[in-house]
C-alpha cells in the first residue's frame, strides 16, 4: 500500500488507487522487490515480456518512464519507493540511480533513529516514572561555587513525592531553594557533600527528620560535575529493631542493620519466627503478624527439589521466578506480579553446635535482571548503528589472538561473522597482499615493544569478485603491554569507506572535466578572435577593392566573398549567442506541427546552392506525408548543422539529408561521403570547443548545440562513422508522428 506521495503540478494523485493490492497481481514486482534487486524502465515496453501484470498497472496511471528501489532494514526489505513520469520517457543514468538509492538509504537511516529516539524517550519517561514514584526519597541537588570556585552554596534542583512525606514539607517548598536559606547548618552539609565530589565515590549516613520522626538511611553519589544525588529509605522501623536487638541479640543486630536484603528466621521445624522490614517490603506484607508462624516447606513457589535440599544441606542457594498469585493461599500479599529472587538458607546451630533453625536471606533481582534487559538492548542498538554507519569493533590478545569482534568488523574484513578470530587475526585472507604486509609489520613491531598504534587504509576484496576491492579505514592501538604475562591487549575499529573513496574519484574527475573545460574555453576564446578578425578582415578588404574595381566581373567575385564572409561571421555570432543562452538556460522552443517533408526539401534546397560542384545535396527516400509535433525552427538548425559539417568535409560524392520511424520515434539523419571520423574522436564529438580540424573554420561549438537542443526535445543524438568512409550524423525526436501510410504513432 501506497504511504505517502508527492506529485507534480498538473498531475494527478495516484495513492487512493494503490491501496491493499494483492502481491498476486504483480509477482514480478514483489519478487524483484523482496530480492532488494531496483527496478529500471527507461520505457514501459522493456516490461512487457517479464511482467504483462504491471505493465497494464502502469499503463493505466500513464507512466512512461520510472525508477524504484527498494527500502531495507539490515537484510530486510520494508517497502520501496519510487519515481515515476507521466509526460516524458528518460533514460535512467547511474548517476540518477545512485543519487536515487543514496535518498532511499538517508529515508531508512531517518525511519531508524526515529524509532531509536522514540525509544530512548520511553525509556527517559520510565527513569523519570521510577524516581518520582519509586519507594524510596528521592533529591537532586546542584553545587554553587564563588568566584575562586569554591564551592559556597547549593540548591535542590529535583525530588519525587516520597521525599516530602519524611521531610514534612510540600515539594514546592523546597525544590529550587538554596541550602542557605533553609538550613542553618548548610555549611557542614556542604562541606560532606564536597568530600562525596573530591572522592569521586558514595557515601552512607542516616538522617533523622523531627517533624515527622522518622529515621533514614541514605546512599549519597555524584553522578556528574557538581552534581549530587541521594536516594534514601524509612529505617525508622530498622532503628527501632536494631535498639530491641542491641537489648536482646547482637547477631539479630547485625543483620537487621548491615544486610540490605530481605530476612527470614525460621526454628527447626521450618516456622517463620521472625523477618525484617527488607522482607516485609520484597514479599508485599503490611504486619508481621500475617506471616508469623507459616511453613517454609509449605510455600508453593520453591519445588519439591529445594525444599529436601534445605533439610540436608547446610548452605543452598537458589533462583525463583516468585508468583504472589501463586501464593496467595499460602500468606497475604498486596504485590501480584513476579519476580526475580534470589536467596540463600543456612542452617543455625547453638553454642553446643545443635541444630536450632534456618536463616534465610533474599534479594529482589528484578531491577538488576531488568537493567541488564535495558544493557543488552543498548548492546543491540549499538551493533544496529555499527551495521548503518558500516563501523567495527575488535578487542583481543596479539598473543593468543583471543578476544571479542561485532558482525560489522567480520564483514568490514570480508570475514564470516562465525569463525574464529584467532583465523582472522594476523591472517586476513581477503585483504590485498601488499595493506596485509603493513599490517603483519605493525604487529611485529607491536610484539617488539617498538609501535603502539596504526592508522591506514585497506583494500579488501570485494565478495564474489576476484580483483575487486573495497577500501577499509583500519585504527589499531595497544592498551595493555604485559608480554611478560603472556598478554598485549589491542583494541581495533575498521570502518567501510568505498563510497568515500568513490566519491573522491568523483570529484577528481569532476575536477579535471572542469579543468580541462576552463583550458578550452582559453582556447575557445583564442580561436574566436581569430575566426572572427578572419572574416572581418575578409569584408573590410574585399569591400575597398569593390569600390575601386570597375570590372563587372571582378566585382562579383568580391561580392560573393564578402556574402561568404558575411554568412560565416553571422555563424559564428549565432554559434555564441546559442551557447549564452544555454548556459543562462533561456534557450526558448516553441512546439507545433512540423511537416517533416517540407523542412527538409527546404534544407535541401537552401544549402544544396552552396555545395561544390562535386557533391551533390539530396533528400534521401521519405514517406509520402509525415508531420511531427515538435519546434520546426530548432529541427532545422540541427540538420543545417549536420548538413554545414557535411560540406566541410565532403569534397566530392553524395550527403543525403533523411529520416525513418525507428521503435515510436522518428530518426533524422545527414550521411555524407566524406573524410570519415577516427575511432578515438567520436566520444567527444559532441564536446565543446571540439575541432577535428583547426584549418576549417568554425567554433567547435555546433554539434554541442545540437546535441542540447535535441536533449530538450526529449531525443538522442548520435553518430556512426569510420575513416575514410563518411559519417552518418542522426537524431530521434519523440511525440505524435502522423504519416500517411500508418496514421498516428506514438
Amino acid at each position: 500500500s501506497c504511504i505517502y506521495e508527492v506529485v507534480s503540478e498538473g498531475v494527478s494523485a495516484e495513492i487512493d488507487n494503490l491501496q491493499d493490492m494483492p502481491a498476486s497481481e504483480s509477482k514480478w514486482w514483489s519478487e524483484q522487490i523482496l530480492s532488494g534487486k531496483p527496478i529500471i524502465l527507461n520505457t514501459l515496453e522493456q516490461l512487457l515480456e517479464e511482467a504483462p501484470d504491471e505493465y497494464q498497472i502502469l499503463v493505466v496511471q500513464g507512466i512512461k518512464s520510472l525508477m524504484v528501489t527498494p527500502l531495507m532494514t539490515g537484510d530486510r526489505v520494508w517497502g520501496y519507493m519510487g519515481i515515476d513520469l507521466v509526460e516524458t520517457y528518460h533514460d535512467w543514468s547511474n548517476e540518477d540511480f545512485q543519487w536515487f538509492s543514496s535518498l532511499g538509504n538517508i529515508i531508512n537511516i531517518c525511519i531508524e533513529l526515529r524509532k531509536t529516539k522514540d525509544k530512548v524517550i520511553r525509556e527517559q519517561t520510565f527513569l523519570n516514572n521510577l524516581f518520582h514514584f519509586m519507594p524510596m526519597g528521592y533529591i537532586r541537588m546542584s553545587i554553587i561555587r564563588d568566584e575562586n570556585n569554591k564551592p559556597c552554596d547549593y540548591r535542590v534542583t529535583d525530588a519525587n513525592e516520597v521525599s516530602s512525606t519524611f521531610f514534612g514539607l510540600p515539594l514546592e517548598s523546597y525544590i529550587g531553594s538554596l541550602a542557605s536559606e533553609k538550613h542553618p547548618d548548610y555549611l557542614q552539609k556542604l562541606n560532606f557533600l564536597e568530600e562525596i565530589l573530591d572522592s569521586n565515590s558514595y557515601r552512607e549516613k542516616d538522617e533523622y527528620f523531627p517533624r515527622t520522626e522518622r529515621y533514614t538511611h541514605w546512599v549519597i553519589y555524584s553522578p556528574g560535575k557538581d552534581e549530587i544525588v541521594g536516594l534514601f529509605l524509612d529505617s525508622t522501623g530498622s532503628v527501632q529493631a536494631n535498639r530491641a536487638l542491641d537489648r536482646s541479640e547482637k547477631l539479630f543486630k547485625n543483620i537487621f542493620a548491615n544486610i540490605p536484603a530481605g530476612v527470614e528466621i525460621y526454628d527447626k521445624d521450618g516456622y517463620l519466627i521472625d523477618l525484617n522490614n527488607k522482607d516485609l517490603e520484597i514479599f508485599g506484607v503490611v504486619n508481621k503478624s500475617d506471616v508469623i508462624g507459616v511453613n517454609f516447606f509449605e510455600n508453593p513457589n520453591v519445588p519439591q527439589g529445594i525444599r529436601d535440599r534445605v533439610r540436608n544441606e547446610d548452605l543452598v542457594d537458589f533462583r525463583l521466578n516468585y508468583s504472589f498469585e501463586q501464593a496467595g493461599g499460602y500468606y497475604e500479599t498486596s504485590r501480584s506480579n513476579v519476580i526475580e529472587l534470589y536467596s540463600k538458607v543456612s542452617k543455625l546451630y547453638d553454642n553446643e553446635g545443635n541444630f536450632s533453625g534456618y536463616i534465610l536471606i533474599s534479594i529482589d533481582n528484578t531491577e538488576r535482571i531488568d537493567a541488564m534487559n535495558r544493557i543488552r538492548d543498548f548492546e543491540n542498538f549499538f551493533l544496529m548503528i555499527s551495521d548503518y554507519a558500516k563501523v567495527g569493533y575488535a578487542k583481543l590478545n596479539l598473543l593468543n589472538r583471543k578476544g571479542y569482534a561485532i558482525k560489522q568488523w567480520y564483514k568490514n574484513l570480508g570475514e564470516e561473522e562465525d569463525i574464529p578470530l584467532s583465523e582472522v587475526v594476523a591472517v586476513y585472507s581477503q585483504m590485498h597482499p601488499e595493506d596485509r604486509k603493513r599490517f603483519l609489520d605493525f604487529y611485529d613491531g607491536v610484539r617488539d615493544g617498538k609501535r603502539r598504534h596504526f592508522q591506514g587504509e585497506m583494500r579488501i576484496r570485494r565478495p564474489g569478485t576476484k580483483n575487486e576491492w573495497n577500501w577499509v579505514s583500519s585504527n589499531v592501538m595497544v592498551t595493555n603491554y604485559k608480554p611478560e604475562e603472556n598478554e598485549i591487549e589491542i583494541i581495533g575499529i575498521n570502518y567501510d569507506i568505498t563510497e568515500l573513496k568513490e566519491t573522491e574519484a568523483e570529484l577528481i574527475q569532476a575536477r579535471d572535466k572542469a579543468e580541462m573545460m576552463d583550458r578550452l574555453k582559453s582556447a575557445f576564446l583564442a580561436n574566436m578572435s581569430h575566426e572572427i578578425r578572419t572574416p572581418l578582415n575578409a569584408i573590410v578588404g574585399f569591400s575597398d577593392l569593390l569600390v575601386e574595381t570597375e570590372e563587372l566581373a571582378e566585382r562579383q567575385e568580391y561580392i560573393k566573398i564578402v556574402r561568404e564572409n558575411n554568412e560565416l561571421l553571422l555563424q559564428l555570432i549565432s554559434d555564441i549567442l546559442d551557447l549564452s543562452k544555454i548556459e543562462a538556460g533561456t534557450f526558448e522552443f516553441t512546439n507545433g506541427d512540423v511537416d517533416v517533408n517540407l523542412l527538409c526539401e527546404d534544407i535541401v534546397r537552401s544549402m544544396g546552392m552552396k555545395a561544390k560542384e562535386e557533391v551533390e545535396l539530396v533528400f534521401d527516400d521519405h514517406l509520402p506525408v509525415c508531420h511531427v509535433i515538435s519546434d520546426r525552427n530548432r529541427i532545422h538548425q540541427v540538420i543545417s548543422n549536420f548538413v554545414n559539417n557535411a560540406m566541410k568535409f565532403t569534397s566530392e560524392g553524395s550527403i543525403y539529408v533523411g529520416y525513418k520511424l525507428k521503435d515510436g520515434e522518428l530518426e533524422f539523419y545527414v550521411e555524407d561521403t566524406g573524410i570519415g571520423i577516427e575511432k578515438e574522436q567520436l566520444p567527444h564529438i559532441f564536446e565543446r570547443f571540439v575541432k577535428l580540424n583547426s584549418f576549417v573554420h568554425g567554433t567547435g561549438l555546433g554539434l554541442s548545440i545540437c546535441q542540447s537542443i535535441v536533449e530538450q526535445l526529449g531525443g538522442r543524438i548520435g553518430v556512426d562513422s569510420e575513416k575514410g568512409k563518411g559519417s552518418r550524423f542522426w537524431f530521434t525526436i519523440p511525440g505524435v508522428i502522423v504519416t500517411e501510410e500508418v496514421g498516428c504513432a506514438r
